[in-house]
This record gives C-alpha cells, structure tokens and sequence, in this order.
C-alpha cells in the first residue's frame, strides 16, 4: 500500500513548478507557480545535465553548510523516539494494589492527546516562523524544550503525574526540525538540487538510524526508564542546538550563500548581474540595457 500511494504522489503532488507531474495542474497554473517561485528569488528544480549534477554534489560535499545542517537535521530526527515508546510506559502503570491504572482502551487513548498537541504546536510554530521569519529560532526553541523534558526524564521522577507532563511536552517540539528545513530552503534559494540532494540524504540516513540506534537506546528491557535512550535525546538536542548555531554563524560570515548560491564563481560575476539605475548609469548609450 505504501508503494501504490508512493506512485499516486506523483502525479498528484505539485512538487517542483519546473517539472511537476500534477495532472490537475493547467499550463496556466504552472505558469503562474514559476512566476510566484521567481519573483521571490528562488529558484525550483529542473531537468539538469548529468554534468551539472556532478557539479552540484562537488558544492555539496564541499560546503560546511550541508554537514551542519545533516547535523542538525539527524539529531532532531533520532531525538522525537524520545515518545516512540509512551505506550509502554502507560501500560506498566499500576494502582496500589497491582492493577493496571488504565485500561487497554485508555492507554491507546491517551497519546492522542500527545498527537494533538502536536499538530497545534506543529502549525502553530511554523505559522510563527513564516509571520515573523524565525527559522532558527523556532528551531532552538523547539530543541530547548525537547532537551528540558529529556533531562527530567532522564532522571525518571518518582511522581508518574510529572513524568506524564513531560513525555507529553517532547510532543510539541516537532516544528523544530520543519523550521530548519524551511530555513535550508531560503538559505538555499538558489540551489535547488542541492537542496532536494541534501533531503534526501537526511531522510535516508534518519530511517538507518531509526532502525539502528534503538536496538541499544530503546531497548524493550530497559523500559519505561531507558536509562540510556533519554540521555541520548537530551544529548541528541544539544547537538542538533550547536549545528543549527553553526549555520546561523557560517550565513552570517558568507551572506552571499543567500542571493548567489554555492557557487564561488557566481559571486565573482554578481558586479556584471546588478541591476543599475538609468540616473546613475555611467555607460554609453550603445552600451546601456534596457534593464531598469
């Protein structure tokens, strides 16, 4: 089933303006969808060369940037197990006299309430983030709270009210890794198949270590304390702060990452690219453009 909803997400997802295979799109739409994409300065992703492509994975592999924000990325990702396992703590719940404080019915019930601030915090946040351009900020925010309620349950509490709060407030720290992907995005504006590369290099290494990092972390044994797992994620959202402090500082030393791209040379001809007043135009009336 997954498989068949893969392959209806192609032609029924917009994707990238400049190839999307959205059958419900007119021509006219996509029109309009490359003109919105370029009038914001960025750039979508296109058929391109292979030797192109070659180049782009050079800039990739070659730029500070792509290792930060993997960094990041990765350590968001791996520390949301944090609630993976909310349900055994529920269920091992008891009542004085040994019997279970909730039913069956009830412990699947209860992370609903988790999902659900989820979502709110999820769109709420990110809303936030587009409002008021906030992407590391959000995302810092997000991480800090993941690593407090980490750090208490790390140290397991004897009131399983306070441990409750706290696996419910690991729910509302996901917008974290959505705003870093989203500043990925306006940071690279003009590296679209860098971009859609480094994605897809995250996803595929957060699914390994999904399959990996909790035959140790997450244990079945070690439940509901996880003496190791909730360490990690403390651990894991420190990392994932410095990265993304890493990104900020590396922007803010090379700003023409912004407007130019990875690409060296292209900050190298953004004198020729600039756009000059006709009042303050010095050049001769056979060399002048018509450009404004």
């Amino acid at each position: 089933m997954t498989i068949f909803w893969g392959l209806v997400g192609l032609v029924i997802i917009p994707d990238s303006p400049a190839i999307t295979r959205a059958l419900w799109l007119s021509e006219s739409e996509r029109e309009l969808c490359r003109l919105r994409m370029s009038d914001s300065g960025v750039k979508t992703s296109r058929i391109i060369p292979f030797k192109t492509l070659v180049q782009k994975m050079k800039l990739l592999v070659l730029s500070p940037l792509s290792y930060l924000f993997l960094a990041g990325y990765l350590q968001f990702a791996w520390s949301q197990r944090a609630n993976a396992y909310f349900l055994l703590f529920l269920k091992g719940l008891q009542n004085a006299d040994g019997t279970p404080r909730y039913s069956v019915y009830t412990v699947n019930l209860i992370p609903l309430g988790g999902y659900a601030i989820s979502i709110v915090c999820n769109i709420g946040l990110n809303a936030l983030s587009d409002w008021k351009a906030w992407r590391w900020q959000v995302s810092v925010g997000a991480a800090t709270l993941q690593l407090i309620a980490t750090s208490v349950l790390s140290g397991w509490p004897d009131s399983w009210k306070t441990i409750m709060a706290f696996y419910f407030l690991t729910f509302a720290t996901a917008a974290w890794g959505y705003a870093l992907l989203a500043w990925l995005a306006e940071i690279l504006r003009k590296e679209p198949e860098v971009r859609s590369i480094l994605v897809a290099i995250a996803v595929t290494l957060v699914y390994a270590g999904h399959a990996s990092i909790p035959l140790r972390a997450w244990r079945v044994s070690d439940s509901p304390r996880y003496p190791v797992g909730f360490p990690l994620a403390a651990a894991f959202s420190v990392g994932s702060i410095v990265a993304i402090m890493g990104m900020w500082f590396y922007v803010r030393k090379y700003p023409d990452i912004v407007a130019w791209g990875l690409d060296p040379e292209g900050v190298q001809v953004r004198d020729e690219e600039k756009i000059i007043p006709r009042d303050d135009d010095q050049k001769t009336p056979v060399d002048r453009s018509d450009r404004l």
